[in-house]
């Protein structure tokens, strides 16, 4: 072959690499970091494992998600807000306690008593998730989808029979709806995020915690609170959310892949946590606990006035009660 012609050669060959389409051309991976507070078995972060496996295969591997969870999550509490709003943390499942210290508009899914059932509380969801997003989108986050938890009920040192009984609590709450029903009640009540309730039952400053009976969340309860009272008090969201500015560097291609994700990790979330209350039931009870699943009449009044006192006080702020109106099952 002359030199010309393989010279030739060289320079369609050149060409017709530019010449690929698009979808020949490997995309840079997005590497993704997604932090969770919760423990790996919490239905929270049981879902972030399954959005992350379902990112890796929707994106053919374009965005690749980490999941930070519990002690590998180096941010805790509140400070997990700065580091997605901030982008030091590309991705983060929050719950809506912890978001409400930032703006209380997150404080809508936990407030007490106002769902009764998974579907009021989808619903409750779907109808306000405009308004969530402008929020979301003040402190440069993204919605990309939430998870229920199951219902909110108190563990307890010792049962739960009166009244009485829940004015001696000294109660972790988890947002300032919750810590404020209980100081109606008279009881001694502080807000903390999970990952602070450790050290404080070890010392003996608490002798209750408010939270779901989910037996990932709980693992670490059941030996310094033996009994659950199962006072429905709400059925609070958790939402993962992406740093904005994050979002808009991505693909195209990846952004539709993450997207495509989240609808369906949402979905498996709603369709699967009704399952898990007795399942969860069941592991505590494995573990020695013991469940009162019909509380005393006396508590669940005292619980709903104080709670009904406290919604009420949240529902006239800032122009929530159009929300409420619009959106808010019938009382």
């Amino acid at each position: 072959m002359s030199v010309i012609a393989s010279a030739t050669l060289r320079r369609l060959a050149c060409a017709a690499i530019f010449l690929l389409p698009a979808a020949f051309v490997p995309a840079q991976t997005a590497n993704l970091r997604l932090i969770n507070e919760y423990p790996a078995t919490s239905v929270t972060a049981s879902a972030d494992l399954q959005f992350a496996a379902n990112a890796a295969k929707l994106s053919n591997g374009a965005v690749g998600i980490t999941t930070l969870q519990e002690a590998a999550n180096p941010y805790k509490g509140k400070d997990q807000v700065a580091a997605v709003s901030e982008g030091r943390a590309e991705i983060g499942t929050l719950f809506a306690g912890i978001l409400g210290g930032s703006d209380s508009f997150f404080l809508l899914s936990s407030l007490p008593f106002v769902v009764d059932d998974f579907e009021q509380a989808q619903n409750l969801f779907s109808c306000t998730q405009p308004e969530l997003e402008r929020h979301l989108a003040a402190l440069n986050m993204r919605l990309l989808y939430a998870t229920p938890w199951p219902p909110s009920g108190i563990w307890s040192a010792k049962p739960l029979p009166d009244v009485a009984a829940l004015k001696a609590l000294s109660i972790r709450t988890y947002d300032d709806n919750s810590r404020g029903v209980f100081q109606r009640i008279g009881a001694q009540s502080v807000n903390l995020p999970f990952s602070a309730v450790g050290p404080k039952l070890t010392s003996g400053e608490l002798n209750a915690v408010l939270s779901s009976g989910d037996g990932g969340a709980g693992n670490r309860l059941w030996d310094y609170l033996p009994n659950f009272t199962a006072v429905s008090y709400a059925i609070p969201l958790s939402y993962t959310v992406i740093n904005n500015d994050v979002w808009n560097k991505l693909t195209p291609a990846q952004q539709a892949a993450l997207t495509q994700a989240a609808k369906a990790t949402s979905d498996a979330n709603w369709a699967t946590v009704r399952n898990r209350i007795q399942a969860n039931y069941a592991r505590m009870s494995e573990h020695g606990m013991t469940l009162n699943l019909q509380p005393s009449g006396a508590i669940r009044q005292a619980l709903r006035q104080a709670g009904g006192e406290q919604a009420d006080s949240w529902w006239q702020q800032d122009g929530n009660n159009a929300i409420r109106t619009r959106c808010a099952p019938p009382a």
